[in-house]
C-alpha cells in the first residue's frame, strides 16, 4: 500500500527548498528564517501528512473494486484528499513560511500519492484483464441425430434378399462379356511375351584383340595442398529458466509486466512519466543486483579510433560507408556493453519458474 511518510523525510526538505529558494544575505528583519521552525509546527506538518496518507489508504480501499478507469479515479481519490493538507498550509503560515515553498512542499505529497495510486490502480486492472482472459469458455456441445443413435445399437447387419436380382438382363451380360474379353487379351499378350523371350538366340562374343597400351610418362608430383579446416557453428539451445527467471524479478522490483501490458493510450505524458519513473527505478536495481555491466570499449564516446586488421567483430559493429579492408578508422559513437559477472539467485528445485508474478489476493 501507500507508504507513510516520517518526520526526518519532510523536516529535511522544508529546510533545503527554504535556502536554495532565497539567496544567503537577502533576509530582511522579521522576516522567516529557515531556522525559526519549533517543534510544534514540526509535529503538526507530521501530523497532517499522516493524515493525508490515511485518508489515500482509506479511499483506496473503499474504491479498489470499481471498474472506472485509474486516471478518473486517482483525481477523485486525491481531491477527496486535499482537505487533510490544510492543517500542513496553517501550520506554515504561522511561521510564515514562503507561500512558494510550503506550496511546494505540499505539491511532492500530491505527486507522491499519486504516483503510488497509479501503480497500484494500474496492477488491479492487469490482475482483472489476466482474471478475464483466463476464464474458460462453455465447450460447445454438439447433438448428433437420433438417427445415428438407434443406428450404434450393436444390431446386427440384415440384408434383404429380394433385392437380388433373381434374372440377368442384357446390361449385365454384357458387362460380363467385356471382362472375358479384356481377360483372353491379357493372356494372350503375355504369352506372345514370353515365347519372344525363349527365341532370342545368344549373341556371338566380339573377340577381344589386346592393344598396346601406351604408358603414360610419370607426372612431377604435386605438392600438398594446404587443408582448411572448416569451422562447425555450434547452436545451443537456450534455456527458459534464466529469462524466466529476470522477467520476475523485473516484475517483482518495478512491475515491468503491469506497465508493458497497459494501454498507455488513456492517460496523458505526465501520468506516463510518473509511472516510468517507477519502472526505470525497479530495473535499474534488478540489473545493477543481477549483472555487473561494463563497457567493451574504454575510449570516451565521440572519439577518433583505429580498428586494426583482425579485429573482434562481434564486440564491435560498423555502420557508415564500409569500403575496402581494416585496419578501419571512425568516430566511436557507443562504448557498447558487455556482462563480467552473472549473480541471478539460486532456484529451487520444483519451482515453476513460468509464474512470474503471483496473483495477490487481499482478505
Amino acid at each position: 500500500m501507500i507508504r507513510k511518510t516520517t518526520t526526518n523525510r519532510f523536516s529535511l526538505p522544508v529546510l533545503a527548498l527554504a535556502a536554495l529558494a532565497v539567496p544567503a544575505g537577502v533576509w530582511a528583519e522579521g522576516e522567516w528564517q529557515p531556522s525559526t521552525l519549533s517543534d510544534a509546527t514540526l509535529a503538526k506538518v507530521h501530523e497532517a501528512a499522516q493524515a493525508y496518507q490515511t485518508c489515500l489508504n482509506d479511499e483506496f480501499r473503499a474504491h479498489v473494486d470499481e471498474d472506472v478507469d485509474s486516471r478518473l479515479q486517482t483525481d477523485r481519490i486525491l481531491h477527496a484528499c486535499e482537505n487533510r493538507l490544510a492543517p500542513m498550509k496553517v501550520a506554515f503560515d504561522a511561521e510564515k513560511v514562503p507561500d512558494s515553498i510550503s506550496e511546494r512542499y505540499m505539491r511532492s505529497h500530491r505527486t507522491r500519492g499519486a504516483r503510488e495510486l497509479v501503480k497500484l490502480l494500474m496492477s488491479v486492472q492487469a490482475m482483472r484483464s489476466a482474471e478475464a482472459e483466463a476464464a474458460p469458455s462453455p465447450p460447445a456441445v454438439a447433438e448428433a441425430p437420433a438417427s445415428n443413435n438407434q443406428n450404434l445399437q450393436g444390431k446386427p447387419m440384415e440384408i434383404d434378399l429380394n433385392l437380388v436380382p433373381a434374372k440377368l438382363d442384357a446390361v449385365h451380360v454384357g458387362l460380363a462379356a467385356v471382362v472375358v474379353a479384356l481377360l483372353l487379351v491379357q493372356i494372350i499378350l503375355l504369352s506372345v511375351a514370353v515365347i519372344a523371350l525363349l527365341r532370342r538366340k545368344p549373341e556371338p562374343a566380339a573377340a577381344v584383340h589386346a592393344a598396346p597400351v601406351a604408358v603414360p610418362a610419370p607426372e612431377p608430383a604435386k605438392a600438398p595442398e594446404p587443408v582448411v579446416k572448416k569451422e562447425t557453428v555450434v547452436l545451443k539451445e537456450a534455456t527458459p529458466d534464466a529469462a524466466l527467471q529476470l522477467l520476475a524479478l523485473l516484475q517483482k522490483e518495478a512491475r515491468f509486466i503491469d506497465f508493458v501490458q497497459e494501454n498507455v493510450a488513456q492517460y496523458s505524458d505526465a501520468e506516463i512519466g510518473a509511472a516510468a519513473r517507477v519502472v526505470h527505478e525497479g530495473c535499474r536495481k534488478v540489473i545493477g543486483q543481477a549483472f555487473e555491466l561494463a563497457p567493451v570499449r574504454t575510449e570516451t564516446e565521440g572519439s577518433r579510433l583505429t580498428l586494426p586488421k583482425g579485429f573482434d567483430a562481434a564486440s564491435v559493429r560498423l555502420a557508415g560507408n564500409i569500403v575496402g579492408e581494416p585496419p578501419f578508422t571512425g568516430t566511436l559513437v557507443h562504448r557498447g556493453w558487455k556482462v563480467e559477472n552473472i549473480r541471478l539467485p539460486k532456484v529451487a528445485e520444483g519451482h515453476d519458474t513460468r509464474i512470474v508474478a503471483q496473483a495477490e489476493v487481499e482478505l
